[in-house]
């Protein structure tokens, strides 16, 4: 094949990408591939009657692929099939019930992939389709999916743990995240109720229902600033706090190994410990994993983090039988 030849190829596959995102005008896909505006034009044409491409003109001179008439064609390189097989795997994993679009997802995604990656995602398919079903938290999915493709308010049925009633709010998805620490999935939108983003939990929606109601995400919503200083999904107005950790020498290789927050920094110690210290918006969300360390982690600020994980460690000592009556004031 030609230089020619290879460049077309390309240059259909990227303007195939692009217009399945949004509308372009020639000039504005031209200046993306740094060609000519024509020829995106004679290319776009070429899609449209020798490909079959399914392009709408969303507006005059704009145009888009419509995705509901595409036949999905992918064409990876074995390090994009590895990014998409890990993806499909951890989907798998934090799939806790049996949900079919999920393995059929799955099944499709293996059809472009090779072996052995093929038969790993076909397994892991058959997998949640070996979960128990909830037929609530599947249509609860597929109401607020419906709502966030279509532009449409969501009424939902909350109840937070402990909550004798639940709460109903009309909501606008603006987001779906998956929780980094768990196997939760949670929503992210603006409630009507608060006239604010809140986050809801999918697992603890009882019901949901599309209304008729249209909502815009606003150009200003960025999910990704709104959770940069998040340990997991909890966000705040509230400036970040500084998190400081000590931890011992028989698990500071460990800690040094992973990345567990963007903004952390690790400082070793002479004596073979390490210090870890982060920007957290809410240090509540991170306190079980603090706790998960055991012995070989110290709180060094904030000092409420701190006071936090003294009590929980003298709440455990004193229901194993381990603290002394004339101990229990130390640290207070």
């Amino acid at each position: 094949m030609g230089q020619r030849a290879i460049h077309r190829a390309w240059l259909i596959s990227e303007m195939e990408r692009l217009y399945v995102d949004r509308a372009w005008s020639d000039a504005e896909m031209g200046e993306r591939l740094e060609v000519n505006r024509s020829t995106i034009y004679r290319t776009r044409c070429f899609m449209e009657r020798e490909l079959s491409a399914p392009f709408v003109e969303e507006a005059p001179g704009r145009y888009r692929i419509d995705r509901q008439r595409q036949l999905g064609n992918l064409r990876l390189t074995p390090s994009e099939a590895l990014a998409l097989y890990l993806g499909g795997r951890r989907l798998q994993q934090q799939t806790r019930v049996g949900h079919l679009p999920t393995a059929s997802a799955l099944e499709k995604l293996a059809q472009v992939l090779r072996r052995p990656m093929m038969v790993g995602l076909v397994r892991a398919a058959q997998e949640v389709l070996e979960q128990e079903t909830d037929a609530r938290l599947t249509y609860v999915l597929e109401q607020i999916v419906e709502g966030w493709i279509t532009g449409r308010k969501v009424r939902v049925r909350y109840r937070k743990p402990h909550d004798d009633a639940p709460r109903v709010h009309t909501i606008s998805p603006y987001q779906l995240e998956p929780s980094i620490w768990g196997d939760g999935v949670y929503l992210i939108g603006h409630s009507d109720h608060y006239d604010a983003v809140i986050t809801l939990k999918l697992g603890r929606i009882e019901h949901a229902a599309v209304t008729t109601e249209p909502f815009t995400i606003p150009a200003e919503f960025d999910s990704h600033a709104l959770l940069e200083h998040a340990w997991g999904i909890w966000h705040s107005d509230r400036q970040p706090c500084t998190v400081r950790l000590h931890f011992s020498r028989r698990v500071t290789p460990r800690v040094k190994e992973t990345v567990w927050h963007p903004s952390q920094t690790i400082r070793e110690r002479p004596d073979g410990t390490c210090e870890w210290e982060a920007q957290i918006v809410e240090w509540r969300e991170m306190e079980p994993w603090v706790r998960g360390w055991g012995a070989d982690c110290e709180v060094l600020a904030p000092d409420d983090l701190r006071a936090s994980v003294i009590a929980s460690v003298r709440l455990s000592a004193e229901r194993y039988g381990l603290l002394a009556e004339g101990a229990r004031a130390v640290g207070d």
